[in-house]
């Protein structure tokens, strides 16, 4: 009976990975989460709803250019000094021009440093299955797992199918297709097991610390952009530099883009703002607005400006109509205006 079984299910097999092949990759990009999934992201517990998939608005080239605007270029901080092995030091004798194509290849370099993580919410669960066959029920004690190991495939394209020990043959769930990916495609710093440090009490422990950026860092080296757990990483951390106003330690960083997409995506953004504000980057604060506007373009202050309102004005209409707390905006904006006035005084 072996050898009908084995026939069998080869053929299956062999259906699957030809005949309906375009069937089973068709919900490749289930990542993407329903637009009405909810997923606890404050810090109480207490479950937030996401209005709805924010990837595609995310990525579209306006909300791109307000969020690398706001990110900021310093060099020194990307490429400053960081701990490393003694070496030998390398000298190099350079002429001006030779020096400033060094200098371009580097900010090119730092630009890339620069790329931002997808902002997505958390992924819905395969439970899809594709055939129960009774006939093969008990023919091994071990579920077989048939991996398409394809150079060069998407590992979120990968055709990856488990049979169960009673015949039932199923997409293979998240965790089945990170192991699997792991396994045949291992990434550089991507362990089989989650570290111990996205345990809450580590993760609470880093972020006192104030260790945000290895925080980030390290998410997006273990977890696919809409892992929930990558979710649950990054959204905590978000909050607690806005609970304890650290937003320039993310500044110049790939993740300061994302924070502040969150915080519009969630109708906070007042203390970044009033921080921005007290920095003088007047700039900055306007196209995190503009930001808000496009993410909340019900809201009133979207309605009483328009493209040529000047940035300071722009402000000053979101803290008179949709802010949350006006009085500490109120007082960065006209702590602000004096200091510009005595500048100009003193000019």
């Amino acid at each position: 009976m072996a050898a009908p079984m084995e026939r069998h299910l080869l053929h299956i097999v062999r259906k699957l990975l030809y005949k309906n092949q375009t069937h089973l990759l068709r919900q490749s990009l289930v990542c993407c989460s329903s637009l009405n999934r909810k997923y606890g992201d404050d810090t109480s517990g207490k479950s937030a709803g996401f209005k709805k998939n924010p990837l595609p608005v995310y990525l579209s080239d306006r909300v791109q250019q307000l969020l690398q605007e706001m990110t900021g270029f310093d060099i020194l901080k990307m490429a400053g000094p960081k701990p490393t092995p003694l070496s030998t030091p390398k000298y190099k004798l350079l002429t001006d021009e030779e020096l400033s194509e060094l200098q371009a290849d580097s900010a090119q370099r730092m630009k890339k440093k620069l790329q931002m993580p997808p902002f997505m919410n958390p992924r819905e669960p395969i439970n899809e299955v594709l055939s129960h066959d009774p006939e093969i029920e008990a023919f091994d004690t071990s579920k077989l797992v048939m991996t398409d190991i394809t150079f060069g495939m998407s590992s979120r394209r990968r055709l990856i199918v488990v049979r169960e020990t009673d015949g039932t043959l199923r997409k293979a769930s998240w965790d089945e297709r990170d192991r699997l990916n792991q396994s045949y495609f291992p990434r550089e710093g991507c362990s089989f097991v989650v570290p111990p440090l996205f345990q809450e009490e580590n993760l609470e422990r880093l972020l006192t610390k104030e260790k945000y950026v290895y925080v980030l860092d390290r998410a997006c080296v273990q977890f696919e952009p809409d892992h929930p757990e990558y979710v649950r990483v990054t959204r905590r951390t978000y909050e607690h530099i806005d609970d304890h106003h650290n937003y320039e330690i993310l500044r110049s960083t790939r993740h300061f883009g994302p924070m502040a997409f969150y915080y519009a995506w969630m109708q906070k953004i007042d203390y970044l703002l009033v921080d921005m504000i007290q920095r003088a980057l007047i700039l900055d604060g306007a196209s995190l607005v503009r930001l808000y506007h496009i993410l909340n373009p019900d809201c009133q202050s979207a309605h009483e400006t328009n493209s040529q309102t000047a940035d300071l004005d722009l402000i000053k209409i979101f803290c008179h109509t949709d802010a949350r707390h006006k009085g500490q905006l109120e007082l960065a904006i006209q702590g602000f205006e004096n200091t510009m006035q005595l500048q100009s005084q003193a000019g």
